[in-house]
């Protein structure tokens, strides 16, 4: 009996990854890290500040919203040159529900484990200049690296 119980359950999650539809759980409140990119659109909740490497997306979650106006416009139009697709930080807080997928399967390719989709936007505030993971280094560790080549 125990057997079949669990080989439902296995089925209930694989039909549920293969639908793209996941888990959804209660709306709540969100704080955390927005990093906006091409192609990328990462949430790091609980964050407060930039990270300092990128973070993996099978530890983070996916951020879709449809309208929320004080975020369009602190967002640059531009992401990058083909050299560099920069990354946009915000901090961002608002109501919203996370969709949690257990193979995977949300954002770009699927990479990420759950969707959190905005439903009332509470504040969004820019930390920083647009950036790129690769090209995050102090410039003194880079001018040494430079120095070494020469």
């Amino acid at each position: 009996m125990v057997f079949k119980w669990i080989g439902l359950v296995a089925l209930g999650l694989a039909l549920a990854s293969c639908s793209g539809e996941g888990f959804t759980s209660h709306t709540r409140q969100f704080s955390g890290v927005w990093l906006y990119e091409f192609e990328g659109s990462t949430f790091v909740e609980g964050a407060t500040e930039i990270p300092t490497e990128r973070p993996a997306a099978e530890e983070t979650d996916w951020l879709e919203w449809a309208d929320w106006p004080d975020l369009e416009n602190l967002m640059e139009k531009r992401l990058g040159n083909g050299d560099c697709y920069t990354v946009q930080p915000f901090l961002v807080t608002f109501v919203g529900r996370r969709t949690h997928h257990p193979f995977g399967g949300a954002g770009h390719l699927g990479l990420w484990r759950s969707t959190v989709t905005v439903q009332r936007p509470i504040s969004a505030k820019r930390l920083g200049p647009s950036f790129c993971y690769d090209r995050r280094r102090p410039k003194s560790d880079v001018s040494q690296i430079f120095r070494s080549l020469h």
